[in-house]
């Protein structure tokens, strides 16, 4: 595997990291890898089921770039930024968010959530994690980011961010720091739009930018960059990943990066409300990037895409040297990680790789080290009140929640809503005279109005107890005793109705 030996398109197919389109090797991925010779795979959570199905594409898809592609073992992606089984639909551990465990504090465990999923995100033949989530989120509107995010604090999201990297990383799976420079304190989604981190040079270098800094100091093998504008260090609002300034007078030489610096989705409006995918390919190489995340809907748009930047070599817009510098670095990390014709193990599929007990046990002690109560709300709240009348009002995915909480409550009654927006109907409904429970997930912030009109009937209840599977900028003014949880992950569900129901 040298560079020497690989043609132009070869090397330009190495920094390609095309979107699989199917749960199974399809006729269409199989070309991304055989006729693009595709440097890499990335599976959308759409194609993810369990962990045997994405073990088969996985390998059928290694085997097929073997023999039949370039050569060379792919890079093969996904967004387990919650453990494997955050995207899976079963069979693998699904951990609580980051924000869940910026609350536990606990480095150990953090640690130990990366090393779970690395090893069952490898016993699946995932070996690329874009995670984690590295931005800080002390903007509480901020439309995205919200509980992905450690928290609030530089400090927190620097030290709990490095030890899921290195827990990634010390087990064999490639960690990917996100989404520089930084997309905590914005206002706009970059999936629609392009946001704007309007703070001055000295701001983001003494708060954006640490967390980065420390994941490149504690050796992180990959970063992405987002689609964000930085007027302070790019006055031309060009987007992040596409920024010269940015990527290479930054990351790589001020921050002194020497890893594979990736982009975000190239689809997302970010990009897309100003430029053609194709020109984006263009642009990005020319800043800096190793890695294109092509996230294209068919294969002739992604043939399109690997063309465009051919076409860019030959007529001397991208320099073919500019080009081998990433392929140097891509090839570099797949030495690494044992991603060589020569070293790469074909292995059978192992079930007893998922869901071992003493995953299970770092799953429920995040949780419960995560339990934030507020407004005098103890552990037990319920436990001298199990024989009497209360109603759950909730939101659909707080089934688990609401099963675990029936067993110990037998006079518990349900109403229940297909999302938290419609919970206010329910309570609007309900006596005065009534106890209340009310349980509502959302990752992003909710609506002032919401919460005015939600703590105006829960201080009209008899009794009532707020159960938020949600961010803790929505609880600040709540208006009586409340169970922060931060995310529905399964495991916090189940310690919450435990929380409530045993002391």
């Amino acid at each position: 595997m040298k560079i020497e030996d690989m043609d132009l398109k070869t090397k330009v197919a190495q920094l390609f990291t095309f979107s699989g389109f199917h749960s199974e090797l399809d006729e269409d991925t199989r070309k991304l890898i055989t006729e693009l010779k595709a440097g890499g795979i990335f599976i959308p959570s759409g194609s993810l089921k369990h962990p045997e199905q994405v073990y088969q594409l996985t390998d059928d898809m290694q085997t097929v770039s073997l023999k039949e592609g370039s050569g060379i073992p792919l890079f093969i992606a996904a967004d387990f930024i919650a453990g494997a089984g955050c995207k899976l639909q079963y069979g693998a551990v699904h951990f609580p968010k980051n924000r869940a465990i910026g609350a536990s504090g606990d480095e150990s465990l953090a640690y130990e959530s990366g090393r779970i999923t690395a090893e069952e995100s490898l016993a699946m033949g995932v070996n690329f994690n874009y995670s984690p989530v590295v931005d800080i989120n002390n903007n509480p509107l901020n439309p995205v980011i919200g509980t992905h995010s450690f928290g609030a604090d530089m400090d927190t999201v620097s030290r709990l961010g490095n030890a899921v990297i290195r827990g990634y990383q010390e087990s064999g799976l490639i960690a990917t720091a996100k989404h520089f420079p930084g997309h905590g304190d914005t206002h706009v989604d970059s999936h629609e739009d392009l946001p704007v981190l309007n703070f001055d040079r000295e701001r983001l270098e003494s708060f954006e930018l640490v967390p980065f800094q420390r994941a490149i100091d504690e050796g992180v093998d990959a970063i992405m960059v987002g689609h964000i504008a930085v007027p302070a260090l790019d006055p031309s609002l060009t987007p992040a990943s596409l920024s010269y300034p940015l990527v290479t007078e930054l990351l790589r030489e001020k921050m002194n990066f020497k890893g594979l610096i990736v982009t975000d989705g190239l689809s997302m409006k970010g990009i897309t409300n100003k430029y053609s995918m194709e020109e984006a390919c263009v642009r990005s190489i020319l800043a800096g990037t190793d890695i294109l995340l092509a996230t294209t809907n068919t294969y002739e748009q992604a043939a399109s895409l690997l063309n465009a930047v051919m076409d860019a070599v030959k007529d001397g817009t991208i320099a073919e040297s500019r080009i081998d510098e990433s392929v140097e670095r891509i090839l570099f990390a797949k030495i690494k990680y044992r991603l060589t014709a020569e070293a790469y193990n074909y292995t059978a599929f192992k079930a007893e790789s998922f869901n071992k007990l003493g995953a299970q046990h770092v799953n429920a002690s995040l949780a419960w080290k995560a339990v934030t109560p507020l407004h005098g709300l103890e552990q037990g709240a319920l436990v001298d009140k199990l024989e009497e009348s209360w109603m759950l009002l909730r939101d659909q995915p707080t089934s688990l929640f609401a099963g675990e909480l029936q067993q110990a409550l037998p006079f518990l009654e349900q109403q229940v809503a297909d999302s938290y927006e419609g919970v206010l109907a329910l309570l609007s409904d309900v006596s005065e005279q009534q106890n209340i429970i009310v349980a509502i997930s959302h990752n992003k912030p909710i609506a002032a109005d919401f919460l005015e009109q939600l703590n105006m009937h829960l201080s009209k209840a008899k009794n009532s107890i707020w159960v938020h599977f949600g961010s803790e900028y929505d609880v600040q003014n709540a208006a009586g005793a409340c169970l922060l949880m931060y995310d529905r992950s399964p495991s916090l569900q189940s310690v919450a109705a435990q929380y409530l129901t045993k002391k």
